[in-house]
């Protein structure tokens, strides 16, 4: 497991860690029913993943903080990021906001 991940996470109570095959880290958020943000490290960063409602939640922060979409999945549903590694920390901050 990415140790800089699970500390990010750690400093956000309302953000849960799993790790999947792969090297993949789901982060799931309290107040968020359904959805997920997965995030999966590369060579040169992350490749983040907002699933569900979560992309509703923090699309403008990726749009305006991380730019536009690095693609999409191969069915089209989910749009990816790559992201710098100095980057990450506040994506994920952002995400363990408090929801209304």
């Amino acid at each position: 497991m990415d140790s800089d991940i699970k500390a990010i996470v750690e400093q956000c109570p309302t953000l849960r860690l799993q790790v999947n095959k792969g090297e993949r880290h789901r982060i799931t958020h309290s107040g968020v029913r359904r959805g997920s943000l997965w995030v999966q490290p590369r060579t040169n960063g992350y490749c983040v993943i907002p699933t569900g409602e979560v992309e509703a939640l923090i699309l403008h922060f990726l749009h305006t903080h991380c730019g536009d979409e690095s693609g999409k999945d191969y069915k089209g549903r989910w749009k990816w990021w790559n992201i710098a590694q100095r980057d990450l920390a506040k994506v994920i901050q952002h995400f363990g906001e408090p929801k209304q």
